[in-house]
């Protein structure tokens, strides 16, 4: 099956799920509120009645935010609020920390303090790193739930969807542990070097053009191998419902078994999907920079904009699944009998 044909057919698998992926935005829209209502409890209680609470509401003054922030530093979530949270900034937000992969290290020097050195390092323990885990096990529980009906060859109802998620919730959380240990191999051992082998090339370099430069070719460098990576824990995901396997190891070695030899079509098919989510994002910055956003209606739709952006971003990723298991099939299957083929002749 070729790239456009598995997208095809995941987007017509995809779009038979369209309850499952409205239940998917809405848990992530109940977390992100979990997340905001308290925030915007306290900026309200902060603005309310002072001069500012007009003119902030028409344009965010970068000298009262760095205030706001010093005066609320024992918050967490004023900590993290910054100008590029603004927007679609978020796109972009905090962009060196993802290249370095500091959510990742953090989280597995947590997890290898807990279980080998059997302590409780309580240094990353903030709420928001804690929101981040528990942000990462939903998700985990949902992918079990679209791996496992795409998997089947009928229409599966909301019940089964959730008794899918349910199923391999324990299996995907063990794939995505020994993820884990992979990024952060990969961080530790190639990106660390990248960046410490980049600064001895440019630290007697006058310009700053070129370390920018070099550092520019790193983002992408990572941004591709990172992708190769989710790929591979994909088709790993894949392999461990269709094959009906209980190892995440074996699974995750499976999906390198897949992936590599059919380099071409596996990681294409990615890339264009990949290429679809970037087409989305654009749109919905552009329409977010057209909208007034100075009185209350433009950001109630702009809201409601944001809400149709992010059910387009789980469609995607359930197409993700699906295009992903229609690739696999159909290539596994030529496979079997092109391997057929040769024993038939000799047969006869």
């Amino acid at each position: 099956m070729s790239i456009l044909s598995s997208f095809k057919e995941g987007s017509r698998l995809s779009s038979r799920t369209k309850r499952m992926i409205l239940f998917a935005w809405f848990l992530n829209l109940l977390f992100a509120m979990t997340l905001a209502l308290p925030f915007l409890r306290q900026l309200d209680g902060y603005l309310r009645g002072t001069v500012m609470d007009e003119k902030i509401l028409q344009q965010m003054d970068p000298a009262w935010l760095e205030s706001y922030r010093m005066d609320m530093e024992k918050s967490e979530m004023t900590r993290a609020f910054d100008l590029t949270t603004l927007g679609y900034g978020p796109f972009f937000n905090h962009l060196e920390m993802q290249m370095e992969g500091g959510f990742i290290k953090t989280t597995a020097q947590f997890l290898y303090d807990f279980f080998i050195r059997w302590q409780l390092n309580t240094g990353p323990l903030s709420s928001l790193f804690l929101m981040s885990l528990l942000y990462i096990c939903v998700n985990t529980f949902l992918a079990g739930g679209f791996v496992g009906m795409y998997s089947r060859s009928y229409r599966s109802s909301f019940p089964e969807f959730l008794t899918e998620c349910s199923r391999y919730f324990g299996k995907f959380l063990r794939l995505a542990l020994v993820a884990l240990i992979v990024y952060y191999l990969f961080y530790a051992l190639i990106v660390d070097w990248m960046n410490n082998s980049i600064y001895e090339w440019t630290q007697s370099n006058p310009s700053e053009t070129v370390p920018f430069t070099y550092y520019m070719v790193r983002n992408v460098v990572v941004v591709l191998l990172m992708s190769f990576l989710f790929m591979v824990f994909d088709y790993a995901k894949v392999r461990m419902v269709l094959d009906d396997r209980t190892s995440a190891l074996g699974a995750a070695a499976a999906g390198i078994r897949f992936t590599i030899p059919h380099i071409g079509s596996t990681y294409g098919l990615y890339m264009l999907l990949t290429a679809i989510g970037i087409v989305f994002a654009l749109l919905y910055a552009m329409i977010e920079r057209s909208i007034p956003q100075s009185s209350y209606w433009p950001l109630v739709f702009l809201f409601m904009i944001q809400q149709v952006y992010m059910i387009a971003r789980f469609w995607l990723k359930a197409t993700f699944y699906s295009s992903q298991i229609a690739l696999y099939r159909t290539t596994t299957q030529k496979e079997h009998l092109e391997g057929l083929s040769p024993a038939a002749t000799a047969v006869s």
